[in-house]
């Protein structure tokens, strides 16, 4: 349900920017033969801000990463404005961060394809939050 005080579209703005950037960053790094563990860190800010970007243009004002995880899930695919796909990207990506960060198990993806994936995310958001103005 929406906070009284619902994020300003400067909120939804700076949330955008944040995404763009950690794309950036992810291309960067990878550019730079940095490890897949810093590039799919990157690559799950740039999903995870533009996930927040795209409540905030709702009205919802999550104060977690779990609270973004599970808001999206409930209020942007469960309405129809993202895939199930997405959703579960996310919370896929949102795990392989956790396993690229803390160091446990191997990280066997394919980072190219996660990229892509990323980038359509973003721009997806992006595309949202710009229809629903």
């Amino acid at each position: 349900m929406p906070n009284d005080e619902a994020p300003s579209e400067s909120a939804v703005e700076d949330q955008l920017r944040q995404a763009r950037q950690a794309l950036s960053d992810a291309e960067g790094a990878r550019n730079a033969e940095l490890s897949d563990a810093v590039v799919i860190n990157r690559l799950y800010y740039a999903c995870f801000h533009a996930a927040q970007a795209a409540l905030y243009d709702r009205g919802h004002d999550p104060t977690t990463h779990g609270g973004v995880l599970t808001l999206f899930g409930s209020e942007i695919v469960t309405e129809g404005d993202a895939s199930r796909t997405d959703g579960r990207f996310l919370n896929d990506l949102g795990e392989l961060r956790q396993q690229a960060d803390y160091g446990y198990g191997t990280i066997d993806e394919n980072v190219d394809a996660l990229h892509s994936r990323t980038q359509q995310l973003v721009s997806d958001m992006e595309a949202l939050c710009t229809l629903s103005d």
